[in-house]
Order: structure tokens, then C-alpha cells, then sequence
């Protein structure tokens, strides 16, 4: 298991302002056009303490079919967190229209798992493996699977209060570990 808690999270602006299109928030209209929004995530980059705890899990593992839905020779566990600082923060920048703190959020969170998953993506290709796309984790019994698997609350402070995430800016993901197939050459 390996825990790693903060690292630099960037934050890119082409990223909030294509998302910022798809959820129709007008960030020039906010004050948000170039030069504010970088100078924007830069503050929000520094004031962010993000953790991420992750595993690798082979078979058998009686909570494999709960965690992981594609089966494959292992899978691993992911838990991202942008820490209590991005409450405080959030509190901090009353300018910022509502609308905009949860897609700063998402990119926040997905950059995290990112960092996670690519630390075991080079695990996975030792091994002659390759990783299933992300598989969030979202119901109840599988966050306290994973919660308890990780030891999410002694690792990230993380817990599980009403079948949510606690703090709300964290999220739990899943990879299958999947055999990479040999190219078959002509005879």
C-alpha cells in the first residue's frame, strides 16, 4: 500500500474553461478570462493538500466482483482526496461563481488519480500488464470495501458518512490489471 500526500496538483486552464463550456458557465462574464483564472488555480494549486492512498489487490479476493466489475488478473484500489483545505479555501474566494467550484473539483480529483495511476500503470507493465479504464466507485458498500481495504480514515482521513465521502472532495476509483495479449507474427 502506498500513500503519498502533497504533491503538486496542476491545475490547467484550457482544462476549467472546456469543462466550464460543457456545464454553460461563463467565466468572463465572472471575471475569470485568462490571466484571473491562472492566477486562480495557482492560489487554488497551493492552498489544495491532495493524498492519494492506492493498491494492488490479486486474485482471489472476496471483494474483487464488488471493486472491480472487469475481471483480470488483479486490480487496484484508488483513493484521491483534495484534503480539508479545499472547504477553507472554497470559503476564502467568495468571488468565485458557485458553478465553477465543482468542475474545479473534478479536475482537481481526476488530476490526483491521474498522479496515482500512472505510478501503477509502470507497476502494471513490469509485469506484462496493462490497466482497464477507470471504474469509479460509487455505491455504498463499495466505498466501505475500499475505505476499509486502504485504511482510508488512518491513511487520508478520509471516512464514509450517509454513503458519502468525507471530506466531499475525495473519490475512489478502481483498475483491473489485464494481460497484455503477444502479437501473433506471420509464419
Amino acid at each position: 500500500m502506498r500513500k503519498i500526500k502533497g504533491f503538486k496538483l496542476t491545475l490547467r486552464p484550457h482544462v476549467i474553461k472546456q469543462r466550464s463550456r460543457k456545464g454553460r458557465i461563463d467565466l468572463e462574464a465572472a471575471g475569470l478570462d485568462e490571466l484571473p483564472l491562472t492566477k486562480f488555480l495557482e492560489r487554488a494549486s497551493k492552498a489544495l493538500v491532495p493524498g492519494v492512498v492506492f493498491d494492488t489487490f490479486g486474485h482471489p479476493d472476496a471483494d474483487q466482483p464488488l471493486l472491480s466489475p472487469m475481471p483480470g488478473l488483479a486490480y487496484s484500489l484508488i483513493l484521491a482526496s483534495l484534503g480539508d483545505g479545499f472547504g477553507a479555501f472554497r470559503d476564502k474566494e467568495s468571488a468565485i461563481p458557485e458553478k465553477l467550484w465543482p468542475v474545479l473539483e473534478e479536475h482537481a480529483l481526476d488530476e490526483a488519480v491521474r498522479f496515482a495511476s500512472a505510478l501503477i500503470a509502470d507497476e502494471a507493465e513490469k509485469d506484462n500488464c496493462e490497466l482497464s479504464p477507470l471504474n469509479p466507485i460509487s455505491s455504498p458498500d463499495a466505498l466501505e470495501a475500499a475505505l476499509r481495504k486502504l485504511d482510508a480514515s488512518a491513511k487520508l482521513g478520509v471516512t464514509l458518512a450517509e454513503g458519502r465521502l468525507v471530506p466531499a472532495a475525495s473519490l475512489a476509483v478502481s483498475q483491473s490489471w489485464l494481460a497484455k495479449s503477444k502479437a501473433k507474427g506471420r509464419k
